[in-house]
């Protein structure tokens, strides 16, 4: 099988063991597979304060994290053109999801007014135009891992969904701010495509940030600012599933990067995305945010990055 490498040294300053210059690396394993940024061990504080800004009830206190291996993180979201290829190539077919024993047909929306599944939206057709460098949505959980799975099988390296240790890990890349920018809402639009007020124009009803980005719905990948890990839209643009099983309580959740999934029933019927979207206001749209939804749900604002070991 045809292998494709790329290396990128990018010089970035972050702190976290150290205030030195680290060495970035990128590599992409094929041509149409995501490229990956190797993200350094470290620590740094999770969670959020009681008093921050939009905290949300149930989210994680803070709480130091510490990644004592190198993994590596997708530089962007995974975009349309990259999940088509899997399709095409895998004939992939996505499990049905269900709500009190009742099919989900399509992809959840939100006309202004409300949300509800429209049968006719898919990853293809989510609700509104996309490009083909913007991010797929209307995926699940589970297609996510098959994803993950079909790129470890056709390059050989181990990649899957991330935790959700390791995205925020990723997303703050040394940061304890609300967002790697920094603490200002009003800087948002700098750094993600997020609910702004060019997003506020049309749905009026929803809370956004102080600031226009120029994009009401999802945008292509990479448009904004990266964080210090180089890696781009870790807020907005698309909510990310992460592997966690949704738990309500975070007291013994593990901080080492690895994923919480022995749920009390050993089941996971929920995941845990993180990072908000182009639709999320101030408070839904941070580094320490999460949500809630079943494995088998598609949304047409929810879509995913994946993470994979780094051979040594």
């Amino acid at each position: 099988m045809k292998k494709y490498l790329l290396i990128v040294i990018i010089p970035v300053l972050f702190s976290l063991k150290s205030n030195t210059i680290e060495e970035i690396k990128s590599f992409k394993d094929c041509e149409n597979c995501p490229e990956m940024v190797e993200v350094p061990e470290g620590s740094v504080y999770i969670g959020s304060h009681e008093d921050e800004i939009g905290r949300k009830k149930g989210e994680r206190n803070r709480v130091k994290a510490t990644i004592k291996k190198p993994f590596a993180v997708a530089k962007t979201e995974i975009t349309l053109a990259q999940y088509r290829v899997f399709m095409e190539e895998t004939k992939y077919k996505s499990k049905q999801a269900f709500y009190k024993g009742e099919p989900l047909v399509g992809c959840n929306y939100f006309d202004g007014k409300s949300y509800g599944y429209v049968a006719e939206h898919n990853w293809k057709n989510p609700g509104y135009p996309q490009r083909e460098t913007d991010p797929v949505v209307c995926v699940s959980w589970s297609d996510a891992n098959a994803y993950a799975q079909w790129l470890s099988k056709k390059t050989g390296r181990t990649y899957r969904v991330p935790s959700a240790v390791e995205f925020e890990y990723a997303s703050r890349a040394g940061s304890s701010s609300p967002w790697y920018w920094g603490t200002d809402p009003a800087e948002a639009c700098d750094y993600a495509n997020v609910g702004d007020k060019a997003f506020a124009k049309k749905f009026p009803t929803r809370a956004s940030f102080p600031c226009t980005d120029g994009y009401v719905f999802t945008t292509r990948v990479g448009r904004f600012k990266p964080n210090k890990f180089g890696l781009f839209d870790m807020v907005g643009n698309a909510w990310e599933w992460t592997s966690d099983c949704f738990q309500n309580d975070l007291t013994n959740a593990p901080v080492d990067g690895s994923a919480w999934v022995d749920n009390e029933n050993n089941e996971c019927d929920a995941r845990t995305p993180k990072g908000g979207s182009w639709i999320s206001g101030i408070s839904w749209g941070r580094a320490a945010v999460r949500s809630r939804d079943g494995a088998d749900y598609k949304s047409f604002m929810l879509g995913f990055r994946v993470a994979a070991e780094i051979k040594k």
